[in-house]
């Protein structure tokens, strides 16, 4: 008895001793590497060389310093800049080495993350002018859209391959990786998020918005503006592709002949994540979303004049023209409520998130979802710029964009603890007794399965060891049953916790050998 005692005085010890991590800076300082994840073909070389070519695939990595875990949820961050190189972009960044991104990751290292600040291929054509001048502004820009969900889908990947074959040299847990885009990379983000079949590049909310009049005879009298056959996967596991005589010819000759798009990275394995995070940006398509997408968090500037807050046209806005319609943070959290996906934000507690207390006042009940003031013309408030000779009217001081930091990162923070089933010391809504919900499971102890059966919808169910460490999280359940596959989880006792929309139940839980 004195040893039980102890050892549950010892688990709440070491319960409380890591109930910040993750919901605020733990570490005092955090190492930056620079990596490579993979290379693919890029079309920016196309106006000089005629050709497209092979461009490395460019991550910096930041890790907390002193950290002895080993197995750490995973952030990849996707800058913004337009589609476009900098500085060529006209922007006031467009690197892996924006102050924004490089602040944005030191601080989620030091909240015992591993970020990867990931580039990807851009290249378009936003200054096409003529009769065919928006058609082709879209065209490219899907296209290049195209190319980063694949790039960060093969950074996903590389991280689960390193994990399993090279020794986890980045120390990450390769079943808890959010995807963060910021600004353009906010687009890559959101459509990684719920572009998951390519013919959901076809079947949009318009007719023909994806696709090319190509003036070839029926039936390639219209041409997706996106061709798997040529362009590779949505995943970027296919290839490699080259373009042929009719690819040629029904994109106006932009690729010769022969010319390759897309090779696969590290192939074999999932590209699957478990949170998204846009901080400015839009989905290419509403109908993209479906039931069952991962929990979405959305930072947005209701006024932004270039990505539309609801669902209207995206404005270039270097050049001010007009390219596709999309939608933005507004109508994003308006589908996602609608599904159902961010049931496992409700309930958070107020005394761990107070800037949810505030963006609840202006979110219309869709939690997740953080308006952002505007400051004076700005629709990015958290960026600033330290590139030398910036262009005109690019913010230089930190101190304002830092204060959006610190807002953002704090609304954030216990929402990624309940998407990725984080040890953060708290649950999300209080504890009720399973009568309350018809609740049963079985069997106890159990083989190879466990069954849960209530009354109610079963929103999402948690497993803990012994030592409270997560081991098992199923979101998005919303199901009277569910049946809990054993998979791997060695004998011994657990403990779950199955979230109810009025509620949480705590379970013991044994699994044992025939």
């Amino acid at each position: 008895m004195k040893k039980l005692t102890l050892l549950l005085l010892l688990c709440a010890f070491v319960g409380q001793a890591n109930a910040q991590r993750y919901l605020e800076q733990v570490f005092t300082a955090a190492s930056k590497t620079t990596a490579i994840y993979g290379s693919n073909f890029t079309a920016l070389t196309l106006a000089v060389t005629g050709h497209t070519s092979r461009q490395p695939l460019v991550m910096n990595v930041y890790q907390p310093t002193g950290d002895v875990e080993t197995a750490r949820p995973l952030v990849i961050y996707l800058h913004t800049g337009n589609f476009l190189p900098y500085p060529q972009n006209g922007s006031c960044g467009g690197t892996i080495n924006d102050a924004a991104a490089d602040e944005f990751a030191t601080r989620l290292a030091k909240m015992g993350y591993v970020v990867a600040v990931a580039d990807y291929r851009t290249g378009w054509n936003p200054i096409a002018s003529g009769p065919t001048g928006e058609l082709t502004r879209r065209a490219t820009l899907i296209n290049a859209a195209y190319r980063g969900v694949q790039d960060v889908r093969s950074c996903i990947r590389f991280f689960k391959k390193t994990a399993e074959t090279s020794g986890n040299p980045f120390g990450v847990d390769t079943s808890k990786i959010v995807v963060w885009g910021q600004g353009t990379g906010g687009y890559i983000s959101l459509a990684a998020n719920s572009l998951d079949k390519y013919s959901e590049i076809i079947t949009t909310s318009t007719p023909f918005k994806f696709q090319l009049p190509t003036g070839l005879p029926a039936p390639n009298n219209w041409l997706p503006m996106v061709l798997e056959a040529y362009n590779g996967n949505i995943y970027g596991t296919s290839g490699p592709h080259v373009s042929d005589a009719f690819y040629n010819q029904a994109t106006g000759g932009a690729y010769p002949i022969g010319d390759t798009l897309a090779v696969p990275n590290s192939p074999g394995y999932s590209s699957e994540f478990q949170l998204c995070v846009h901080t400015g940006g839009a989905l290419g398509d509403s109908l993209w979303m479906q039931a069952g997408d991962n929990p979405i968090i959305s930072y947005q500037v209701p006024a932004d004049p270039f990505a539309p807050y609801g669902t209207d046209i995206l404005i270039v806005p270097t050049t001010n023209e007009p390219v596709v319609e999309v939608s933005g943070a507004d109508d994003v959290q308006s589908i996602a409520k609608k599904f159902n996906n961010n049931a496992i934000f409700n309930g958070i507690p107020a005394s761990v998130d107070p800037y949810g207390v505030v963006a609840n006042a202006r979110n219309a009940g869709r939690n997740g979802l953080f308006p952002l003031p505007q400051v004076a013309s700005n629709s990015a408030p958290w960026e600033w710029t330290t590139y030398a000779n910036p262009p005109a009217g690019c913010n230089t001081d930190a101190a304002p964009a830092k204060l959006y930091i610190d807002t953002i990162v704090r609304y954030y923070a216990p929402r990624a603890c309940l998407a990725l089933g984080l040890p953060c010391g708290f649950v999300n809504t209080k504890e009720i007794a399973g009568f309350e919900v018809g609740l049963t499971v079985a069997p106890v102890p159990a083989t190879s399965a466990v069954v849960f059966n209530a009354e109610e919808a079963i929103r999402t169910i948690l497993v803990f060891d012994i030592n409270g460490r997560v081991v098992r999280t199923f979101n998005n359940i919303d199901a009277e049953t569910f049946t809990m596959q054993r998979d791997g989880l060695a004998n011994g006792m657990y403990f779950a916790q199955i979230l109810f929309e009025q509620g949480f139940v705590k379970r013991k839980l044994v699994f044992e050998n025939n």
